[in-house]
């Protein structure tokens, strides 16, 4: 039985090498060789290819919300922080949506158990941080949080990969309309506030 810190390197390494690959084009055996281990420890710790994707995807999960987390901890402003993680998801380059995007493509049942934890997270953040915004009087008169909150998880959970687009392309288009929808609903103030502060968030996260 493999200890948890090997677990987790065989996740990080699965993880990097289904992201640069693909998922179809790795192995079980690519991921021993890589690992300098046995194909025998490797299935001792993993019993098949499934098994490691759902626990990778868990990883990448758990990556993104620690990301993320270390600028709402530093920052008492979550609605601007929500805001600044759209945009930077919107002009990125993320590894993990190859990976995300073939897990859904090929293997669904794994992707929507994964997806489902995800979205669930992204509503929790957003409800928190539209109830921040109203309470400050960020947001324009007569926005309504519950619409919002539903039509951006909507829109979410009902992208489908255009085949003329690579997933790292359409990702970020979604992202920059996510962006896009929630700085229209900001006052002028507000906007003027986050502009101020982007320098900021961008030298928390990249500490």
């Amino acid at each position: 039985m493999a200890s948890d810190e090997n677990r987790k390197k065989i996740v990080e390494t699965a993880v990097e090498l289904f992201s640069n690959s693909g998922i179809r084009g790795v192995t079980m055996d690519d991921i021993a060789a890589a690992m300098h281990i046995s194909k025998r420890t490797l299935y001792e710790t993993f019993a098949n290819k499934e098994e490691l994707l759902a626990e990778c995807l868990m990883f990448v999960h758990d990556a993104i919300r620690q990301r993320h987390k270390q600028v709402y901890e530093k920052v008492d402003e979550p609605f601007l922080v929500t805001l600044f993680i759209l945009r930077v998801n919107a002009i990125s380059n993320n590894n993990y949506r190859r990976l995300i995007e073939e897990a859904k493509r090929y293997y669904p049942e794994i992707h929507d158990r994964f997806f489902k934890l995800y979205t669930n997270s992204f509503r929790d953040i957003l409800m928190k941080s539209m109830q921040y915004a109203a309470d400050k009087n960020y947001l324009r008169p007569h926005v309504d949080i519950n619409t919002t909150v539903d039509f951006l998880c909507e829109m979410l959970q009902r992208h489908r990969l255009p085949q003329s687009s690579s997933p790292e392309e359409y990702y970020r288009k979604l992202n920059e309309i996510g962006f896009t929808f929630l700085r229209g609903l900001m006052s002028s103030d507000t906007i003027l506030r986050y502009e101020k502060r982007e320098d900021e968030f961008h030298k928390i996260m990249n500490s």
